[in-house]
Parts: C-alpha cells; structure tokens; sequence
C-alpha cells in the first residue's frame, strides 16, 4: 500500500518565484557601467546583457565571461568582480501570484512543507527572507553548505529533509522545474515528483529518471495530484 502523503518540498528559483526577474535586476544595474568600460551607450550594454542571458539561461555558470566577451571586455578579475556583486544584489522580490495560496492550502489541510534549493547559501537565505516565504517552510536545505557533489540532483539534500522531518521518502512528494536537478534525486528516493512549466526548463527532454511523475502548467495546476 502507497504511503501517506505527509509532505511537500519545493525548490526555489523559478519554482516558487521568477529567478530570471533577479538576474535581469542586476544587468540593469551593471549596464552603465560596462558601456562606460566598453565606449558604448548603456542601453547597447543592457541589450547584449539580455541578449547573453536569453541565449545562456540564468544559471550558466559562464554568463558573465560570455557577455563580457559580447561587450569586448575579456578581464576574468571583473568577471570574478561582477559574480561577487550579483550574489550581494539585494532588489525588490515577489513571489508567482499562485505561491502563497497553495503553501497555505496544503499547510492548512497539514501537510508538512520543506525547501531544497542549489545555490550559494547566504544569496538564497536572502532570497527566501526577501521572498517571505521563511514561515512557511518547516525545514530549509540550502545545498550550497555542502559540497558540490552533494547539490542537486543527488538523492543528499532530499533524504536530509526527510530525515530533519522524521518522515520516509515515500511519504513526500517534490515540487521543481527544472528537470537536470529537481526530480532524478527524489524519484531514486520513491518520491512523487511534480514538474512546473514556469522556468525557461519546461521544455527540455530528459531521460525518464530525470522528468517529474507529473507535470503542471503553473503552481496552481498541483491541486489535482496534492
């Protein structure tokens, strides 16, 4: 007989809010500046920034070098300089409009809700403060404590929450959108796995270890499957 279903994890950026909203905050910031380095307009910069970051994606790891390199500035010490500067960008943050309705659906029919997130640790502790979503999540695993073997998608940072939580895999379902990270760890543990369209992954094809049991449009579409 399948378990109970006692708790729902979520991940974070473009899961529970728009991440490429943040990151497009901080080029705005930067435009300026790098047109001035570059000899070109800021608004030139602004647009070869976004231009960089629709071909990359928000969390490729070489997006500065790339758009440096776009703008004629190859210099890894400004590159190290402007990574060290996004992690400390502290802009205005809102969750999606479904967030908070379902975390206080499934928290008020007492489903126990936790958080996995990748990621430098202090950027996403500020996220989720920023974010207001600290009180409702019971635990929080930030994977940037640990090392990189142990991030997303190995099973580590999933079976930590459940062991915080005193609760078998099997008795928790995982809410992500991107499917290189978020659904092979838990599938391996018997999780449910739930995969939301919000973030620019929806459209990837992986491997069934790596897609969700279920897929939504958006947050509000998980009230059939929890």
């Amino acid at each position: 007989m399948a378990d109970e279903l006692l708790a729902v994890g979520f991940d974070l950026d473009y899961t529970l809010w728009d991440q490429g909203r943040f990151v497009l905050s901080f080029l705005g910031s930067i435009a300026e500046e790098l047109g001035g380095r570059a000899g070109c307009p800021p608004d030139h910069a602004e647009r070869v920034l976004r231009e960089t970051l629709g071909n990359l994606g928000a969390g490729h790891p070489a997006l500065f070098d790339a758009a440096l390199t776009a703008l004629g500035l190859e210099d890894p010490a400004l590159v190290a300089d402007l990574v060290e500067r996004y992690h400390r960008h502290r802009p205005p943050m809102h969750p999606y409009p479904e967030a908070i309705p379902v975390l206080d659906r499934l928290r008020s029919k007492g489903t126990r809700l936790f958080l996995v997130t990748d990621g430098r640790s202090d950027t996403q502790r500020y996220k989720v403060e920023a974010l207001g979503l600290a009180p409702w999540f019971e635990e929080r695993v930030f994977t940037g404590d640990f090392p990189r073997l142990l991030h997303k998608p190995s099973p580590f940072p999933f079976l930590l929450a459940c062991r915080r939580l005193r609760l078998r895999p099997g008795q928790c379902a995982f809410v992500g959108d991107n499917p290189l990270c978020d659904f092979e760890g838990p599938r391996r543990l018997g999780m449910l796995t739930l995969g939301v369209g919000t973030g620019p992954y929806a459209g990837l094809d992986v491997p069934l270890r790596r897609s969700p049991h279920h897929r939504v449009a958006d947050l509000s579409g998980l009230g059939r499957y929890l």
